[in-house]
């Protein structure tokens, strides 16, 4: 295993025009991502009135084969995915027998094939462990990180920009839970709707030695701007999408994560780490849990300090005592009027709605309540 960053196919292309890149990840397994090509608040607002064109190289990509592979991956992960159809898609996590998450995923039924996104990070090891669980069955999971790379449109327009690039109409209107095969400048795609800002979104597959040219394709279609990742995170977190391996990880149950129900289907039957989720299900009881909370100002004004990832939070009273929380993502949102947000990781007895916490930030002491739901903004609410 190497030290060195993993690499964009469209790395050189992004060094060249003075993006810039950070880091996504720790240590040798970071994956150099675009930060910004401009100002960021440019690359937001084409988010909210246009379409943007992010890089993912922080995504991996399984692929599952063989025709017992629905009934297998229906016997591993929360999700029943046993009655998936072609062109539909469904998000679950994979557990380990402890119950807690191993993965994120997201898996598109295509009819000969399953493809599952994740992060880049576990890709190798989660088609491993997958694969330790095959014994008698005709399927088989690979890691095709490799030989695959994943780019995503985002905004208002991103399903006519995908209409326009692939020329096919059926682009135009894909559902959220949808996946469809595509073409683009030639080469084939593989569109999965995912809208992670809140708009529409849709997560392109394709080949890595043709990545290039389906970004370019994309982007001469004039109706789309290059996008990085501050942008793109903080259209995110005022949608409410918690994020594996940002907001929670391994460390976490499903219960804690937030986003449990549109993760784990309680009606189906076993799987691998099953018996831990339904006992929390029937107990109603976890430790901790992720919450969105908005800092409050001076005297509750708008204009509030802004917490960032590993700032600790305190029940009031207490906060020479034992912390009860920590913040895991924040940004200043221009929806909300430039109001601070955060999602944290916080004790479930602290974590009703409208609960006053102290927490840490830029140097100082602030309020933060916690919100109804990890949503901040959303369109048509």
């Amino acid at each position: 295993m190497t030290d060195a960053p993993l690499q964009s196919p469209l790395y050189e292309r992004f060094v060249q025009t003075d993006a810039l890149m950070i880091p996504y990840g720790s240590g040798g397994q970071a994956v150099e991502v675009v930060g910004a090509f401009e100002e960021v608040g440019l690359e937001y607002a084409a988010i909210r009135k246009g379409c943007v064109l992010f890089d993912q190289p922080h995504t991996g990509t399984l692929v599952a084969t063989g025709v017992d592979r629905l009934a297998f991956l229906n016997n591993m992960v929360t999700q029943k995915v046993i009655d998936l159809e072609p062109g539909v898609s469904r998000r679950s996590f994979w557990l380990n027998r402890k119950g807690r998450v191993e993965a994120d995923l997201r898996l598109s039924e295509f009819g000969d094939r399953t493809l599952i996104s994740l992060d880049r990070h576990i890709a190798a090891q989660t088609a491993s462990a997958l694969g330790n669980y095959l014994f008698s069955e005709d399927a088989a999971i690979e890691d095709r990180s490799h030989e695959f790379h994943r780019i995503s449109l985002h905004g208002v327009t991103a399903l006519p920009t995908l209409a326009q690039s692939t020329g096919n109409d059926a682009a135009a209107t894909l559902q959220p839970g949808r996946c469809l095969a595509c073409e683009i400048a030639g080469h084939p795609v593989i569109a999965e709707r995912e809208d992670l800002t809140g708009e529409p979104g849709v997560e392109l597959c394709v080949a890595r030695e043709a990545a290039l040219a389906v970004y370019d394709a994309i982007l001469d279609t004039g109706r789309v701007k290059p996008c990085g990742w501050f942008a793109i995170n903080t259209a995110r977190i005022e949608a409410g999408q918690a994020m594996f391996n940002v907001d929670f990880g391994p460390q976490n149950l499903p219960a804690e994560t937030g986003v449990i129900e549109s993760r784990v289907d309680f009606r189906k039957g076993c799987y691998l780490g099953q018996e831990v989720v339904a006992r929390m299900d029937a107990r109603k009881t976890r430790k901790q849990v992720l919450v969105a909370i908005r800092v409050k100002g001076p005297d509750g004004s708008q204009e509030a300090p802004l917490p960032t990832a590993g700032d600790r939070l305190f029940a009031p009273g207490d906060e020479g005592g034992n912390p009860i929380g920590t913040v895991t993502s924040s940004t200043v949102s221009p929806m909300l009027s430039a109001a601070s947000i955060a999602f944290a990781m916080i004790r479930d007895a602290n974590s009703a709605a409208g609960t006053e916490l102290v927490v840490n930030a830029e140097g100082t002491r602030a309020t933060a309540v916690v919100q109804e739901s990890l949503v901040f903004w959303a369109r048509n609410a």
